[in-house]
């Protein structure tokens, strides 16, 4: 299937009404019991060859049809067009469920068209892709970039009085370090000599420096809940780094695939080539 409606063929671009129902379908609150493409449907005189069926129930349980005539054609709907389709419409919707006609095209319509859509409840759609007239005025892009900054503690050092176990002996992660005060609460060391050292997110990154607590009288020393050593002072160095640069871009013009609008009431359905669908009053 080709990328540029202006390109298709008659059957793509009917293929491609019948994948955009698909995705809209899945955003409705309605249950799709029938989507199909090049249908044959019985009428009160003669069957018909529809384009695209789309048949579904609503919460209620009642179900309901919509039909879709697709024209790709470089001119604009005519009266003449609208009545003919309207008389498709009640044809097969003759002792059927209730039935809704839509007529999918390229361009514009004249008045006489939109005169027989408005009295008899036919929907006109522009279904291309859009134009940079279309997205003129619109936020296509969002450049995103970000610094993070990166709170530092390193260089950890102890002034033990007392060795109560071996868990110093090997290699220890800074967040398995914990002070047991008298009271027997816990306080992570980490929190400890970071409290009060750092600067505001509204100022600089704060700068490296030597960081001390003393604790009179020494106090344990727990590692990963076990004690170690009863020390008298930590030590180290504390502040703030920044991160590598993180920059993303969300949307784009390139992103956008098709653009399905109301040609009546000036709603749009945007869709863009990862599946996605956004929907704007005008």
């Amino acid at each position: 299937m080709a990328d540029d409606t202006s390109s298709m063929n008659s059957a793509e671009y009917e293929k491609l009404t019948r994948l955009l129902v698909q995705r809209i379908a899945s955003r409705v609150p309605v249950t799709t019991t029938r989507l199909e493409h090049d249908v044959v449907l019985p009428g009160r005189a003669s069957a018909h060859q529809i384009d695209v069926l789309w048949e579904f129930t609503v919460k209620s349980g009642h179900a309901h049809r919509v039909i879709f005539e697709c024209r790709r054609k470089g001119r604009s709907l005519e009266q003449n067009d609208a009545l003919a389709f309207k008389g498709v419409v009640e044809e097969v919707g003759y002792q059927s469920m209730p039935t809704t006609g839509v007529m999918v095209h390229l361009t514009g319509f004249q008045l006489g068209a939109r005169k027989i859509a408005d009295t008899y409840g036919l929907i006109i759609l522009e279904m291309r892709t859009p134009t940079d007239k279309d997205v003129s005025g619109r936020l296509m892009k969002i450049n995103i970039s970000m610094t993070g900054r990166v709170t530092v503690v390193k260089d950890v050092g102890m002034d033990v009085s007392a060795l109560l176990s071996n868990a110093l002996n090997e290699p220890v992660l800074n967040h398995a370090l914990e002070i047991e005060e008298p009271s027997g609460s816990r306080v992570s060391v980490m929190d400890l000599l970071q409290d009060g050292e750092l600067n505001p997110m509204s100022e600089p990154p704060t700068p490296l420096r030597r960081v001390t607590r003393r604790f009179e009288p020494p106090v344990v020393l727990m590692v990963s809940g076990q004690p170690a050593a009863e020390v008298r002072s930590i030590s180290a160095t504390v502040g703030e780094e920044l991160a590598d640069p993180f920059d993303r871009t969300v949307g784009g013009r390139e992103r956008l695939a098709w653009m399905v609008k109301n040609a009546l009431e000036g709603e749009r359905a945007w869709f863009t080539h990862d599946g996605k669908v956004h929907v704007t009053d005008a």
